[in-house]
């Protein structure tokens, strides 16, 4: 009896092993899709190649030399999360900046995806007033003016302060680093998807100086593990499956892919368990 006793103890420890390995592996894709691009992980909703591979065209995956795409909305993806958000790189607006061509505007209307409120806005320059606006008619922005008679800013001096390098070898978007000289920032509404700003003179002394603005990640899962030659930075997008949030939830636990807990919020925290460990836990505790 005692050695039975000892060896059901041993085989529930083993399958209690098992199990925390299968959930610490992280996100799965669907059977016999990729699930990864380069040393991205692409879970499920999100997929490559056939499109049951993903949940729909929005969350259509294109791997190109190891890069990752998000296909429908054209950015460049660093990494997906299935709690509702991924690392995208963030889209540089510019104006009178040399050597730099400025990236375009993004509008995400009509998609699953929002702009996360854990980005600040940042805008660069002299004498400038940078403003967002949303096409609900959300209107916020910052000004950015210079000391003494400069009038205009080196981008490729400046935007690389922005980074710092973290104790575990990542690098991190630095916070408060604008006060309102030469940049300033501003946190952001939720759920905004239109990004289009716009560059105002602060007074009737305008110039043609440099000036940028863009978005970007302040909280630690927002790092990347080197810098980017062309000073680019990570941001942040939530996403739904639908448009409801509390039916998109839903679909993440009734799916069969997730377990997780639902507590009438707007989050809820969801990790990856295969169908067949969920049985072993009822052999288990049963």
């Amino acid at each position: 009896m005692s050695v039975k006793l000892v060896s059901q103890v041993s085989f529930s420890l083993a399958l209690l092993l098992t199990i925390q390995l299968a959930i610490a592996k992280g996100p799965i894709s669907k059977p016999s899709c990729t699930d990864h691009c380069g040393n991205i992980d692409i879970p499920y909703p999100f997929g490559m190649g056939e499109k049951d591979c993903y949940f729909n065209e929005w969350f259509e995956i294109e791997c190109n030399e190891s890069r990752a795409f998000i296909s429908k909305i054209k950015m460049e993806l660093l990494n997906i999360s299935v709690e509702g958000w991924a690392n995208v790189k963030s889209p540089i607006i510019s104006s009178y900046c040399s050597d730099r061509e400025s990236d375009l505007p993004f509008n995400l209307t009509g998609s699953p995806f929002f702009i996360s409120d854990y980005n600040v806005f940042i805008a660069v320059g002299c004498n400038t007033r940078a403003l967002m606006i949303d096409q609900s008619l959300q209107r916020f922005g910052c000004e950015s003016t210079c000391l003494g008679h400069k009038k205009n800013v080196d981008w490729r001096q400046m935007l690389p302060n922005f980074i710092e390098e973290g104790s575990s070898g990542n690098y991190w978007i630095v916070n408060n680093y604008c006060n309102g000289t030469d940049c300033c920032h501003v946190t952001i509404p939720s759920s905004l998807q239109v990004f289009d700003p716009k560059f105002q003179a602060v007074s009737s002394q305008s110039t043609d100086g440099c000036k940028l603005a863009f978005l970007a990640g302040t909280y630690p899962p927002i790092s990347w593990r080197k810098k980017d030659p062309n000073v680019q930075f990570p941001m942040v997008l939530d996403w739904m499956l639908y448009s409801n949030r509390t039916e998109s939830y839903n679909w993440m636990i009734n799916s069969g892919f997730w377990s997780g807990n639902y507590l009438g919020s707007e989050s809820v925290s969801c990790f990856s368990i295969g169908k067949i460990f969920v049985t072993l836990y009822v052999i288990i505790f049963t």
